[in-house]
């Protein structure tokens, strides 16, 4: 049933996607032959459909002069039909690429602090990224051609705010990947060799949670000042405990709402104790990268809700 359910989400994206394609059938070589957005003649911002007053009076001059349409404004059948696949590419690449910079990175605000993110959403990001990166400029070329110039038309000046916004998350996305991935896996697994090797370890909360127990990552839990190691206890796979406990976390205050008491850790070893909290300029600065992802994304939808077709 799951398998079913996802191929027919991006079948009925993509049927919604085609139907509002369906103006692309008119002259956008109007546009490019007086300047103007396809609004200014059609009652639809996308262009095509019904005419307004301005429309029909183009029309009929058009008509009464018999002014001929020179060859490099049109727009063939086949390159429309290869922007129409670039944007069926560009739209749920670009949704996925944001909706997991948030889901991934949006929780460091509240909490932060970063955490290793799941590699899945990691690849998705990048996958999301690279279409992205291929699939804007050749559609902003065939766009182009149908609205002059960059600087100079409403189009244009949209569409650099919108790079620009795009350039904003695209470094923000990388240097996030960089400093959960690379930064933080390297001290995973600084901390991790001591706790193996029976050291006392003290951990920062923001060191804490990197000991989740996912992706076979050890799992580690405070209670009362000093740290547990759960790993590959039946209770604790994964990293999660009946109740919805996470490892990775000071569970210090959850035993007034579980069916036990803290007695049940006097039988596990402490591999060290929680220190004070200390989230230092690699926790800002990590900050700073989720608020400019965020406000990058913010502005590309504000771009695109503000376009005229």
């Amino acid at each position: 049933m799951k398998k079913q359910v996802l191929v027919l989400i991006p079948a009925v994206m993509a049927g919604y996607l085609l139907s509002l394609h369906a103006p692309v059938a008119a002259r956008p070589e109007f546009a490019q032959l007086t300047g103007q957005p396809c609004s200014n003649c059609h009652i639809s911002p996308q262009g095509g459909g019904a005419l307004r007053p301005e429309g029909e009076q183009f029309r009929q001059n058009l008509k009464n002069l018999d002014i001929p349409l020179s060859p490099r404004y049109r727009v063939s059948t086949g390159r429309r039909l290869l922007h129409l696949a670039f944007y069926l590419l560009h739209i749920p690449f670009g949704v996925a690429w944001v909706g997991l910079f948030y889901l991934t990175f949006g929780p460091a605000l509240r909490r932060k602090a970063l955490v290793i993110p799941p590699k899945p959403y990691i690849r998705q990001m990048i996958y999301g990224a690279v279409v992205i990166l291929l699939t804007g400029p050749s559609m902003v070329l065939y766009r182009m051609k149908t609205v002059p110039g960059m600087f100079g038309t409403r189009f244009g000046i949209l569409l650099l705010a919108k790079a620009a916004a795009a350039l904003v998350l695209l470094l923000a996305t990388l240097t996030l990947i960089w400093r959960s991935t690379v930064v933080l896996t390297r001290r995973y697994r600084r901390l991790a060799r001591s706790v193996e090797q029976g050291l006392e370890t003290d951990l920062t909360r923001d060191d804490l949670l990197l000991f989740d127990g996912a992706e076979k990552r050890k799992a580690l839990v405070a209670v009362e000042g000093k740290i547990y190691d759960v790993t590959g206890r039946n209770l604790w796979r994964r990293g999660i405990h009946p109740g919805g406990h996470r490892a990775g976390h000071d569970l210090s205050g959850a035993f007034s709402e579980a069916p036990h008491g803290r007695e049940v850790f006097d039988r596990v070893l402490p591999v060290g104790r929680l220190a004070a909290e200390d989230v230092g300029e690699k926790g800002r600065s990590a900050r700073w990268a989720v608020l400019a992802g965020m406000a990058g994304s913010v502005i590309i939808l504000l771009v695109v809700a503000l376009w005229r077709w």
